[in-house]
């Protein structure tokens, strides 16, 4: 009986590990593509400087960029803490925290800007709402540390990548930095399966 409990729960936990590993690697192939997107928009494509109504279509393609960079965060957050047996601690726990409360609240401002065509940051809301993210990233790269489902170098880069290519308008290759940071993420967990 103890044996057949013992291979169900295996089984279970193999199957967990695997969901959690597909989903990781889907959230690290949206952002790639949302990371990709915005280092194009933002090279190639017309915006609106600044707040005010839409005039250009770049406007919305920027402002619908930010949904699945976002989305993305925040799933492959998850699934992190589900493939580390949540060994990430408190502080991975806090840091998804931070970086879903940011999350949540860059959604809204996007799909508010789409709605109302406009790029409206809110007040300081998004500036805020980006600080949140990083400092979420932040927090569960620390964590993640005792999880040793990725390298120390990688639990370094990750979040500085993420501070200058995801949401505060730091120009530059910052996105592109952050794409190449998913993909050796991808390829780290590829290889761990």
């Amino acid at each position: 009986m103890s044996a057949t409990v013992a291979s169900a729960t295996t089984v279970s936990s193999s199957s967990n590990t695997a969901s959690a590993l597909r989903r990781a690697l889907a959230a690290l192939y949206v952002g790639v593509a949302a990371a990709i997107a915005l280092a194009g928009i933002t090279a190639f494509v017309t915006t609106t400087p600044d707040e005010g109504d839409f005039h250009h279509i770049g406007d919305y393609f920027l402002t619908a960029t930010g949904i699945p960079y976002v989305v993305a965060l925040v799933v492959l957050l998850r699934a992190m803490h589900e493939l580390q047996d949540r060994r990430d601690g408190r502080i991975g726990m806090v840091g998804m925290a931070f970086a879903g409360v940011g999350s949540v609240a860059l959604l809204a401002i996007f799909v508010s800007g789409l709605v109302a065509a406009t790029s409206s940051s809110w007040g300081p809301t998004y500036v805020l709402a980006s600080l949140a993210t990083i400092i979420g990233v932040v927090l569960f790269a620390i964590g993640s540390r005792r999880g040793q489902l990725l390298p120390k170098w990688l639990l370094v880069v990750w979040p500085i990548a993420w501070a200058v290519g995801s949401m505060l308008p730091i120009s530059g290759p910052g996105p592109l930095l952050l794409a190449a940071v998913y993909i050796a993420m991808a390829v780290v967990l590829r290889k761990r399966r």
